[in-house]
């Protein structure tokens, strides 16, 4: 499966995905499109559970090997989403040395995805709360086939586009789960009677809309002829009032409520 991207009409697309399934299919032709072979999303988890929520179209090989191994105590990528909101690379990830005795579990881990064919790995972060103000987290990786030469150009050309997709996806999927296996438990909860809808002034819905647009702070200043101290004054007013974990979050949740275009 292959989209023609166009990013108001793939956010409609996960919009109107109804299921996993369908979910699954539709952002495994967005990560083609990319250049991605597959991806997994995984839910790190509520304490209460027994068990980690993994969906996604990675090889059943590698999932397998990654069961078997119980890598997701030693991933050194579950470890560092837990302390980022910002999206990262495999290549980017210090790992610990090795004195040629026991070997890290984090390393062990890397070398398999390597043997498994994977060249390098994209990695989104998302952090949430429920309606009762848990806080829950959990990541999408895209995994690379491809030179690595191509997947940093991909990259340059194309991670904001990639990160505010996913942060789509997240929440719709989320919002899935919780309405078919984990009852009470939503990321965003569409607008109800009783609800109230946070209210942005049109200057932080500005900021929002070029954000989505791609446009730095600085690009976003020179277009309305504002200093870059006004600009992030509104997105910070806007991420409070979201109760977004960054910029990125504070856009994809403005655009599943409705509350800007792009």
């Amino acid at each position: 499966m292959r989209l023609e991207l166009n990013l108001d009409e793939t956010l409609a697309g996960i919009e109107a995905c109804t299921n996993l399934e369908e979910l699954r299919n539709y952002l495994q032709g967005i990560a083609e499109n990319f250049g991605f072979v597959s991806f997994n999303f995984v839910d790190v988890g509520q304490p209460h559970l027994d068990t980690t929520f993994y969906y996604g179209t990675v090889k059943e090989a590698w999932a397998e090997d990654y069961a078997r191994n119980n890598f997701i105590v030693v991933d050194p990528c579950i470890l560092r989403v837990r302390k980022t909101n910002t999206p990262f690379t495999w290549g980017s990830i210090e790992l610990p040395s090795f004195n040629g005795r026991r070997k890290p579990g984090a390393i062990k881990t890397m070398e398999a995805a390597r043997d498994h064919g994977f060249t390098d790995g994209l990695v989104i972060p998302y952090h949430f709360r429920d309606y009762m103000g848990r806080m829950y987290s959990s990541l999408g990786t895209f995994f690379w086939e491809d030179s690595t030469a191509k997947f940093k150009f991909m990259l340059s050309e194309r991670r904001h586009e990639l990160h505010l997709i996913m942060i789509y996806w997240v929440q719709r999927a989320v919002d899935i789960i919780a309405e078919q296996q984990r009852t009470g438990v939503s990321i965003i909860r569409p607008p109800q009677e009783g609800i109230i809808t946070p209210g942005l002034t049109d200057r932080e819905r500005d900021m929002l809309a070029w954000a989505a647009r791609g446009k730095t702070v600085a690009d976003t200043a020179d277009i309305l002829k504002i200093s870059e101290e006004t600009v992030e004054t509104h997105i910070r007013n806007a991420m409070r009032k979201l109760d977004a974990s960054n910029k990125t979050h504070a856009v994809a949740k403005a655009i599943y409520l409705s509350l800007i275009d792009v």
